[in-house]
């Protein structure tokens, strides 16, 4: 982890641009609010050469970063809410389990679900 990444992290919330579009990879600007941000120098000579690389302007990178990154932390959240969802699916599920008898024959119910639906296997 760099030093600067912290700050990094603190400042994208201010460095947005809004609203703006994004098309493959490249922020389209709609419309532009000019914002003030301070940043290390270390950190603003690795944008401008990582910019110049992409043929990018220096606020054209940090857009496009800032709606990259707006991009992974939704990302983040459905992934954590999916988690969530998973977890209390299987606690529901156990607490379902504990309601079967203990001598609940699973294979014989197996066998009359199959015989039921005309012995038909999925493939």
């Amino acid at each position: 982890m760099r030093a600067w990444e912290l700050s990094v992290s603190q400042a994208i919330g201010t460095l947005l641009v809004y609203p703006f579009g994004v098309s493959i990879g490249r922020v389209i600007a709609m419309a532009a609010y000019k914002v003030n941000v301070s940043l290390p120098p270390e950190l603003v000579a690795e944008i401008d050469a990582v910019a110049a690389e992409r043929g990018l302007s220096r606020s054209g990178f940090i857009a496009e970063a800032s709606a990259h990154y707006l991009a992974d932390q939704r990302a983040l959240s459905a992934e954590q809410q999916r988690r969530c969802d998973i977890d209390r699916a299987m606690a529901d599920m156990r607490e379902r389990g504990k309601k079967i008898p203990k001598d609940f024959d699973y294979i014989a119910a197996i066998r009359r679900d199959r015989e039921r639906d005309g012995g038909d296997r999925p493939e």
